[in-house]
């Protein structure tokens, strides 16, 4: 140990007991003969070059006279990233941590619990936080439950698992473990840190799904081997083809203008492809982007009958209101979504209850004329303001049937149809059902008006007409 570097730490405990802890530093032919082995499957372990010719820091965490835990800078930034440890005191890696974004905190963990050299267990901080929030410990790669705020699984949640979870007690069960030499699980680390979620989709931080670590499995288990790496593979394969599909009907909803449905196949995609541990196939809008469109486009919709009820009351210049404030609701549908502009119905609706407000003020104004005239005994010019104000009026009616759904008269927009109402198939992915859209469906009468802040029902004040100004 010539060339070994030792330092001695002190762990406080919760209740102020301390314990010291020697640490050693070095390459593994720097240590002690007893030491060595361990040291070796732990530098295996912690870097994938197949050489030992590697610092690290090694402890006898247990207190046995014997290394259980080493820790190395695999990446050669200077900082600590990967540990390794010796749970059960065989003098063979059996757990593993690395912290893949340098910020001092481990962001996947993984676990032998059997002995067998294969990954059975892993819990991942999927968040960042510092705690692992996402556990798997049944080896199928799919996470079986979330963590508790104390970083561990509540006991509930354990006694409903089949497998026994004892981290901070005795370490994991081994049954039936290998009882020849071989370095089962030396392999460990030899996926890259990219594959714990390093520059990934925040969202979608990988949990490992194929354990791939076992590098020298024992002779008995190459076949069993094989067949669980392949057995993995295609399960993988599954979820992405199942996200592919579920990433295409949303694709297609969307390009129909049906957000609601399109929320429902992105997020079927989106834990398909977390399950996968692959988010390449997804689109850019998010289901919550999709969730927010589908509400704006419930919006535009309530905009929309609350407009027909003012044509329908003769207050055009509320219609107007309204169909202004339908294009703005389902301009923001169709850009959260990603989709078509729909907005040209709204538009030609502005267009033509703008003049139907335009020839309805000129009609109150010259109904007011006529009243003055005829109070002022000038019978010609009442009949005369009387024929204006009715001309303008029928105006007024006839550009508000423009914007009117159901009249004869309504000034359609193809481009903003859309088919609403489909569902995707989450039972039978890449199947859906999309719906039909009906230009003149709507319930009135059910409605729950949206509240613009404006009051209609306020009377024009002709109080201060002046009947010799020209209209």
């Amino acid at each position: 140990m010539a060339t070994s570097d030792n330092i001695t730490i002190t762990e406080t405990g919760a209740d102020g007991t301390e314990q010291e802890f020697e640490i050693t530093t070095g390459k593994v032919e720097d240590l002690a003969a007893d030491d060595q082995g361990f040291a070796e499957g732990a530098v295996e372990a912690m870097f994938d070059d197949g050489s030992t010719d590697h610092d690290a820091a090694y402890m006898d965490y247990d207190g046995d006279g014997k290394f259980d835990t080493a820790a190395a800078d695999t990446d050669g930034d200077g900082v600590t990233d990967t540990v390794v440890a010796d749970t059960d005191g065989d003098g063979k890696v059996d757990a593993a941590g690395v912290d893949a974004d340098g910020d001092g905190n481990l962001d996947a963990m993984a676990f032998d619990t059997d002995g067998d050299g294969v990954v059975d267990a892993t819990m991942t901080d999927t968040d960042g936080d510092g705690q692992m929030d996402e556990a798997d410990i049944d080896g199928d790669g799919v996470t079986d439950y979330t963590l508790d705020a104390d970083g561990l699984p509540t006991e509930e949640e354990v006694s409903t698992n089949s497998v026994e979870f004892t981290v901070g007690e005795d370490g994991f069960p081994v049954e039936d473990a290998p009882t020849d030499d071989s370095d089962a699980f030396a392999d460990y680390a030899e996926q890259p840190a990219a594959d714990y979620g390093v520059g990934a989709d925040p969202a979608f931080v990988e949990t490992p799904v194929d354990p791939g670590y076992s590098a020298s499995p024992v002779e008995s288990s190459d076949t069993a081997a094989s067949d669980a790496d392949a057995a993995a593979e295609a399960e993988q394969q599954a979820h992405v083809d199942a996200a592919t599909d579920a990433q295409s009907a949303a694709d297609e909803f969307v390009a129909k203008g049906d957000y609601a449905a399109a929320a429902d196949a992105r997020e079927t995609a989106e834990n398909e492809a977390y399950a996968a541990g692959d988010s390449s196939m997804l689109g850019a809008s998010d289901s919550s982007d999709l969730d927010n469109a589908a509400y704006k486009q419930e919006q535009a919709e309530g905009y929309q009958a609350q407009q027909q009820e003012h044509i329908a009351e003769g207050d055009y210049a509320a219609a107007k209101e309204d169909a202004q404030n339908a294009g703005y609701a389902t301009g923001d549908a169709d850009y959260l979504a990603g989709g078509d502009d729909h907005t040209g119905q709204s538009d030609n609706d502005v267009y033509n209850l703008d003049n139907a407000a335009y020839d309805q003020k000129n009609a109150e104004s010259s109904a007011a004329d006529a009243e003055w005239y005829a109070n002022a005994g000038m019978d010609d010019a009442a009949q005369s303001a009387a024929d204006h104000a009715e001309a303008f009026q029928a105006s007024a009616d006839e550009s508000a049937s423009r914007a009117d759904e159901d009249s004869y008269n309504y000034d359609a927009d193809p481009s903003s149809a859309v088919e609403t109402g489909g569902s995707y198939d989450v039972a039978d992915a890449g199947t859906y059902d999309a719906g039909t859209y009906d230009a003149g469906a709507y319930d009135a009468g059910g409605y729950d008006a949206v509240d613009t802040g404006i009051d209609t029902t306020m009377p024009v004040d002709t109080s201060g007409y002046d009947p010799s100004s020209d209209v």
